[in-house]
């Protein structure tokens, strides 16, 4: 089966795509992944009909009125909140899948009563980042090259693991349940707030835009650390290496408007961050242009731009060997 014929509501009846939600395991990952690379046009029916899914849970019940409103209410805030997806006749669309699907499953048992957690596991390739609205209302901004996965209950356990880059919106709990990010290196425990985590190059880096985050260090004898707005902690359990300083946010979470900032940063570093997110390959040939500094910003849909601009100013050739690999190496005078 190729379901390329497939709407909302016949991704929400489908066996497969219900067990890849409710159960899901390497097999069923793998599938999936692979068909919406495959195929791209129909990538934003899938997602949205596995947020519908975790909203409502997979319980035979049937709702309440008050449980009704309760479960529309956390349909409409995904809409209003995701631009790429389409307003106006598209709503009333989403609420006709959504009524069909009350006759189907259990919409607000999910979030009222359930104390069972629902799984969440996301992923994201090269060059790809995804908007991610958790049942808890919170939003995760999953940048290229990630994964993330963890369990929300309505019982407060709001416990997610990444590995790579996200950015996070917590939304704040009226019992006061902490929201924990893990990484291999710290535990970051928040109420409510937004902040940055990259767990790149064999080290935690976290960077905190607004409100107050709690940071457990995975080592021996290590003080917790209470971040302020403006801080960024660095820290690795295998290097044992803890820096804590001020930066600017927006220098951090610029991959969010699918750009990539850099301040006076050597070239080799810059190579390595477009490795991460882009999956592209800068071979620099001459060991001293690996220290050149670099200051500007790379678009993520577009690499040749910043081929252009670190050509004229730092008067290098570089030279594309294939789809995903560059090599670069200073002009002959």
């Amino acid at each position: 089966m190729d379901y390329k014929d497939y709407t909302v509501k016949d991704f929400l009846h489908d066996e497969l795509f219900r067990k890849w939600i409710e159960r899901p395991d390497h097999d069923t990952n793998a599938f999936w992944e692979t068909w919406m690379h495959e195929n791209p046009d129909h990538r934003a029916t899938v997602e949205q009909a596995r947020d519908i899914l975790l909203l409502i849970g997979t319980e035979e019940h049937i709702p309440t009125a008050e449980d009704q409103a309760e479960v529309w209410s956390r349909i409409a805030y995904t809409i209003h909140e995701t631009p790429e997806r389409r307003v106006g006749a598209g709503i009333w669309r989403y609420a006709a899948i959504f009524l069909g699907v009350l006759a189907m499953a259990s919409a607000a048992w999910f979030f009222l009563h359930r104390e069972k957690p629902v799984m969440i596991t996301y992923a994201t390739s090269y060059g790809e980042t995804k908007r991610i609205v958790l049942p808890d209302s919170s939003v995760v901004r999953l940048n290229a090259n990630s994964a993330l996965k963890g369990t929300i209950s309505k019982n407060g356990q709001r416990e997610v693991w990444l590995d790579g880059e996200g950015f996070f919106s917590v939304a704040h709990e009226t019992n006061n349940a902490p929201f924990l990010v893990h990484t291999s290196d710290v535990d970051v425990q928040v109420l409510g707030t937004e902040f940055n985590v990259n767990t790149r190059r064999v080290m935690t880096r976290v960077v905190l835009n607004n409100g107050a985050v709690k940071l457990k260090l995975n080592g021996e004898g290590l003080q917790d650390i209470n971040m302020k707005p403006g801080e960024m902690v660095s820290y690795s359990t295998k290097t044992n290496q803890l820096s804590r300083r001020k930066v600017n946010p927006a220098d951090y979470n610029a991959w969010l408007e699918n750009m990539l900032i850099f301040n006076e940063t050597p070239i080799a570093e810059v190579a390595v961050a477009m490795q991460e997110n882009l999956g592209v390959n800068l071979y620099i040939e001459d060991q001293d242009l690996q220290k050149e500094l670099f200051t500007g910003s790379i678009p993520m849909s577009d690499v040749d731009v910043f081929f252009k601009t670190l050509s004229r100013s730092l008067h290098v050739v570089i030279v594309k060997k294939d789809n995903k690999s560059y090599s670069i190496r200073r002009k002959k005078t």
